[in-house]
């Protein structure tokens, strides 16, 4: 990887080098400032595939120099993470908030930053294809949001939204949160019901501007909540909360009511299209760093049960009936084929049934 690395002390910065270059092989430019850095970043012809900022230095601080790399369209998805002294909580939601992908404080192990280096390589491969595609004929295929949730969440955070962090930068922060918090927070979902119903009755232009125009919402109600969120995709955003927050879904549904009342007629009612779905909040445990992830896995799975659940409400009873009896069926139809598959277990093995099943349990 080509790596910008920018710090104003030199013996780090030296150190940093030498790991890098020496362990993977990486290519290693040095700035000593954020002008520096931000003049290198305009005139460098190759791209970067990675920068590293500290957030204490002159002239420019490491937060406001990442808040200006992601607002040029040439680095707003490069991978940017923070190495800093800097521990405190309004630090590390700063950071994030202005777009940093990881954080990680000094002083650290090396062999931590490599495996995050290797993360963030692996995860540019998997996620940031080329723009265009071909088909079997190769011919250039047209790309739509109907066909790329990724693609869609990409374009959902070049929309500048405050709170609004990628879904990787959200998972290292609410670690990073866990690790060195001292008071517990929560995560919660929220999932637009009608989300595939909208991928298709709606065109791609009225899909996304729907998306968009209800993002813009919900960024407007969680700013006062001192919240973060991110878009995980199939329509489900994940929020990040002080704990204390124990009405969020209350307050939230009052302050998005609100904030509708902010947008312009033409993005109210693209948003009014959306139906959604809250989830129950899951409380994350201080210094557990696996008790984040475990949560917002908790979180989706409790959205999508309520989602489900929301969608039964809504079936009108006389079809309840039909739909137990067609689970029934399917619940038959596989006792069926499972029982055909060990007939013929049966007739190819004379052995039938093994002996293991034979033995008698004392």
């Amino acid at each position: 990887m080509k790596i910008l690395t920018v710090d104003d002390d030199d013996s780090f910065v030296e150190l940093i080098e030498r790991s890098l270059t020496v362990s993977d092989n990486h290519e290693i430019v040095t700035a000593q400032s954020g002008t520096e850095a931000m003049n290198i970043l305009t005139h460098e012809h190759a791209a970067f595939d990675c920068l590293l900022f500290d957030i204490q230095m002159p002239e420019v601080d490491g937060i406001t120099l990442c808040r200006n790399v992601r607002n040029t369209a040439r680095f707003s998805a490069t991978p940017i993470i923070m190495l800093t002294a800097m521990s405190q909580k309004h630090y590390l939601e700063n950071a994030f908030a202005a777009g940093a992908s990881d954080y990680l404080n000094k002083p650290f192990d090396f062999q931590e930053l490599r495996e995050k280096l290797r993360t963030w390589q692996r995860t540019d491969l998997a996620f940031h294809k080329p723009d265009v595609h071909f088909d079997g004929y190769q011919r250039v295929e047209a790309r739509s949001v109907k066909t790329s949730d990724a693609e869609l969440a990409r374009q959902l955070e070049q929309q500048g939204l405050k709170r609004l962090v990628e879904y990787l930068a959200f998972e290292n922060f609410c670690v990073k949160r866990a690790q060195r918090g001292h008071r517990r927070f929560s995560v919660s979902a929220l999932k637009m019901s009608n989300f595939e119903q909208l991928q298709d009755s709606l065109s791609a232009d009225q899909f996304t501007e729907s998306l968009f125009a209800f993002a813009k919402v919900l960024s407007a109600s969680l700013d006062g909540m001192d919240a973060m969120f991110s878009y995980r995709g199939r329509g489900i955003f994940l929020m990040a909360y002080q704990a204390g927050n124990a009405l969020l879904n209350v307050k939230l549904q009052a302050a998005m009511r609100r904030a509708v009342g902010q947008v312009d007629a033409r993005e109210a009612l693209a948003q009014s299209r959306i139906r959604y779905v809250l989830g129950t909040p899951d409380k994350v445990a201080p210094r557990l760093s696996a008790d984040a992830l475990f949560a917002l896995h908790a979180a989706v799975k409790s959205v999508e049960t309520k989602n489900i659940e929301h969608s039964l409400d809504n079936v009108p009873t006389k079809l309840l009936g039909s739909l137990y009896l067609k689970d029934e069926l399917s619940h038959l139809e596989a006792r069926g084929y499972r029982a055909l598959f060990n007939d013929e277990l049966r007739d190819r093995d004379v052995s039938w049934p093994p002996s293991k099943m034979l033995t008698r349990k004392v």
